[in-house]
């Protein structure tokens, strides 16, 4: 017995051994595996990706917030959603559409014709938006084809968005798949049995898809009462920048007017995050939130600055005065989430109120930057000196050149903020002359530190 025993020891120093070899390469294999993943998503669109989804919206909905590491109202939007009605004073092109039909029938000659045109325009443009709002709905996109034969309207791609379960979802889609084969393969075939055939399976699967949309009630798709009013408030506003709680009251439609009062339109615009001077109402419009960089890079050329402080601090800031400028403020920090606010400053003799918004912290800076630059005409060149800046502060100040340069940088930002001024007291103060300006534009150590960038990437 005792010889059997030592025979079969085990041998745990070996066991440890193949055990740490072994954990080793798991976490090798897991961390390949992420790579390959990280790699993939880089190479996928997500709109590619969603066309191919059709189960549950919330499983959806989690899958993205676990690959891009989101929140879930963020992963929700990223989603998207229909988008927005054209309205032509608060008319749909539909309601406008059918008001210039009977117009044109009082008409003759060159007139008629002047409406007809202005009608099929309308017409036109109405189809591109129906096509967006086809393409918006993320799992029918790879089907619009045969969903284009059923002529849908905005009722029926309402109640396409509407559907958020994976069995509704899978079943349309199954009668689209079916119509698809179905057409393809009718269209090569003369007038017959089998030609009846596949207009038969086309006719029932589209019977199919209006009986699983007919379940479907008006009353589920239309807006509430109060999202519509919330709508309304929304545009008179930004129609209007400034208006009170009392004439925004005074314009509502008579059914939102009776049922409401100046003091519950004033706590609907506190709710709905909308920024009050002095019981003026102000909110930025969509139009300048979708080319908002354009929009503060113009501001900052006109009344705004950059450059850096005496210890080659950077600094952005943007100066207004009066409640709009006040407003305006307040909706651009609430947008862009970085910068800092000072609100009535008192400046002159006559106790003026001014109104900053500042950037301090370098990340802020680069962020805003890198969005400005392409839309700066006057402050450019600043602009890209402060970045060459915070580059050398962050990543490279034990170099030999980093603190000359970020003196020359200093000097150079200074030249051009007060190059046309007619006093250049700021020239004599910090020691700037002509012939050194020259020499330190040429001195740029943008592509010396991407160099060094790659080499250490490589390593």
């Amino acid at each position: 017995m005792e010889l059997i025993f030592k025979e079969d020891e085990i041998d745990t120093e070996a066991l440890r051994q193949k055990l740490e070899e072994y954990e080793e390469y798991q976490l090798k294999q897991r961390e390949e595996a992420k790579n390959k993943k990280e790699e993939l998503l880089s190479q996928i669109k997500l709109q590619d990706w969603l066309g191919y989804q059709i189960s549950d919206e919330t499983e959806i909905i989690k899958d993205i917030s676990k690959v891009y590491s989101v929140n879930l109202t963020d992963a929700r939007a990223m989603i998207g959603g229909l988008p927005t009605e054209p309205l032509i004073d608060n008319k749909t092109i539909p309601e406008i559409t059918k008001e210039l039909r009977m117009l044109r029938r009082q008409l003759k000659g060159n007139a008629r014709d002047k409406i007809s045109k202005t009608v099929d325009h309308l017409i036109n443009a109405y189809t591109i938006y129906l096509n967006d709002c086809i393409k918006s709905i993320y799992w029918v996109t790879p089907y619009t084809k045969p969903l284009r034969t059923m002529t849908p309207d905005m009722k029926m791609i309402r109640k396409l968005e509407y559907i958020k379960d994976g069995k509704t979802r899978k079943a349309i889609v199954g009668h689209l798949k079916d119509m698809w084969e179905a057409e393809t393969m009718k269209s090569g075939l003369d007038y017959g049995s089998d030609y009846c055939k596949y207009s038969t399976v086309i006719k029932d699967c589209k019977k199919g898809i209006r009986s699983i949309l007919k379940n479907i009630t008006h009353q589920s798709i239309r807006k509430s009462r109060q999202d519509n009013l919330n709508d309304i408030i929304i545009k008179s506003v930004c129609l209007e920048p400034g208006i009170s709680s009392n004439k925004l009251h005074a314009i509502l439609p008579k059914a939102y007017h009776d049922s409401t009062t100046p003091q519950t339109i004033s706590k609907m615009l506190k709710r709905l995050d909308i920024t009050n001077v002095d019981g003026e109402y102000y909110l930025l419009s969509n139009e300048i939130k979708k080319d908002l960089y354009s929009y503060i890079a113009g501001f900052i050329d006109s009344d705004g600055y950059i450059t850096m402080d005496s210890s080659h601090s950077p600094r952005i800031g943007m100066v207004a005065t009066g409640k709009r400028g006040k407003a305006f403020f307040q909706e651009l920090e609430k947008e862009l989430k970085i910068g800092r606010l000072h609100l009535d400053q008192k400046v002159g003799e006559n106790n003026r109120s001014q109104h900053r918004l500042n950037f301090y912290k370098q990340d802020d800076i680069v962020k805003l930057l890198d969005k400005c630059i392409p839309h700066l005409r006057m402050k450019q060149e600043q602009g890209k000196l402060l970045i060459e800046a915070i580059r050398i502060k962050k990543n490279y100040k034990r170099e030999a050149w980093a603190k000359d340069r970020v003196g020359e940088i200093f000097k150079l930002i200074k030249y051009e903020n007060w190059k046309d001024a007619r006093n250049k007291w700021e020239f004599d103060k910090y020691g700037i002359n002509e012939e050194d300006i020259a020499k330190y534009r040429v001195n740029c150590k943008m592509s010396q530190m991407d160099e060094l960038d790659s080499i250490v990437k490589e390593d």
